[in-house]
């Protein structure tokens, strides 16, 4: 699967040598991060210096009918006082759009990362990994297709993979895969859309669970950049293991965007679900809601995003089923100077598993300064704190964190094509 996707990346970048803009960049970087609990425990804290060397590459290339954005680096990190810990890490992200005809549309998005860090790169992933610092990989790839079958209005079909191996002999790899369909239609004022997908998780030891989703929806154009719309779902889980629980979901929201101007817009949906489940498990209710805010002024940009609800949860490849969650996060960022920046954010996370009542506290302040051309360096600092009715989930942790980068080439063209 690795060498697959990455002969794939590179042998597109070879494939698209004269583009109608570009930009090439290579840069080195050194970073030095001190924690205070480098296992993330309750109990016996380590704390430790971790130093990465790296270098990163970044494309972007755009022509009449596609584009491509891909980002790499590879780093070692070097910890300090920990012996045996010290590992490459590699990320990868690559994003390419198609136009194959005049209404048919491809896209293809790839996430690759190996990292022995207990937080995640993912902001999708929620776990942390505590305990030990081993390394793992994961790879997030999606393929979607769409075709304009009448003015504004769409059909959509795609499969997504998400794939998680871990070094560790002690914990689980898993592997989920989804499919799914959509048909939309738009009336000028009015617009409807349904959507069909199903998943497969599949887990290392442990049986594996499918889930059916259907749903449907439609909305009310109030003016050309605002809208109200209503949506109805339905979701079928069955879990493959003798002990687990199938389960019914059924769920509606109300949802209001706008975007006043090119700089701030503004989403807001808040609904209900009811869950019914089997003789194994429990019925349960509560409140679905997302929110999207986000306001540019000349000097600073403020943002406030959540969401709220149920999903399916587990705990590295550890299945953990169905999860109440809530999630609101805050970031401010201004700009001091044409070369000095400073950024804060705070996000709050409120779950319910099987496990009993989680709460997640971050937060975090960053200042940045462009050194020369071709130099920038920043240092921040996090704080992360976790409550739980389980006390072997609970922890604090303190992190500063100092990088600099220097971007030693760029240009419009590859070596090659000059």
């Amino acid at each position: 699967m690795r060498i697959s996707l990455f002969t794939l990346v590179f042998l597109l970048i070879a494939s698209f040598s004269f583009a109608q803009s570009s930009f090439y960049a290579l840069s080195l970087f050194l970073n030095s991060e001190y924690t205070d609990n480098l296992f993330l425990t309750n109990t016996d804290k380590t704390d430790d210096i971790i130093s990465v060397f790296g270098a990163s590459f970044a494309a972007n290339r755009a022509t009449k009918i596609s584009s491509m954005d891909l980002s790499y680096s590879l780093s070692r990190s070097y910890y300090w006082n920990r012996e045996g810990s010290d590992s490459f890490r590699h990320n990868l992200s690559f994003d390419y759009d198609r136009s194959l005809s005049k209404h048919l549309n491809f896209s293809w998005k790839n996430i690759y990362y190996r990292t022995e860090e207990p937080i995640e790169p993912s902001t999708l992933v929620f776990e942390e990994r505590r305990g030990e610092r081993r390394p793992y990989y994961r790879i997030n790839s999606s393929l979607d297709t769409s075709y304009e079958y009448y003015k504004n209005s769409f059909v959509r079909f795609g499969l997504s993979l998400n794939y998680l191996q871990n070094e560790s002999p002690l914990t689980e790899d898993s592997r989920s895969y989804t499919e799914f369909v959509s048909l939309s239609r738009d009336f000028v004022k009015y617009f409807i859309e349904s959507r069909f997908s199903a998943t497969q998780r599949e887990f290392e030891q442990t049986p594996s669970v499918q889930t059916w989703s259907a749903e449907a929806s439609g909305g009310y154009k109030i003016a050309h950049n605002k809208k109200v719309s209503l949506k109805f779902s339905i979701d079928r889980t069955q879990d493959k293991s003798p002990t687990g629980e199938d389960y019914w979901v059924y769920s509606s929201d109300v949802t209001y965007s706008w975007n006043p101007t090119r700089k701030d817009s503004y989403h807001f949906s808040l609904g209900y679900f009811v869950k019914k489940g089997d003789d194994k498990g429990k019925d349960s209710d509560g409140i679905t809601f997302s929110l999207d805010y986000s306001r540019k002024f000349r000097l600073t940009t403020f943002s406030i995003s959540g969401s709220g609800g149920y999903r399916y949860r587990y705990v590295e490849a550890e299945n953990t089923g169905f999860t109440k969650y809530y999630l609101i996060s805050a970031d401010i960022s201004r700009k001091l100077s044409r070369r000095t920046s400073v950024s804060s954010s705070f996000s709050y996370r409120w779950e319910d598993d099987l496990r009993g009542v989680r709460n997640t506290y971050v937060f975090s302040a960053a200042i940045a300064h462009q050194i020369t051309k071709k130099i920038s360096g920043s240092i921040s600092y996090s704080f992360r704190k976790v409550s739980a009715d389980y006390s072997q989930d609970e922890y604090t942790v303190n992190t500063v964190f100092l990088s600099f980068s220097y971007r030693f080439w760029q240009a419009k063209h590859l070596p090659w094509n000059l």
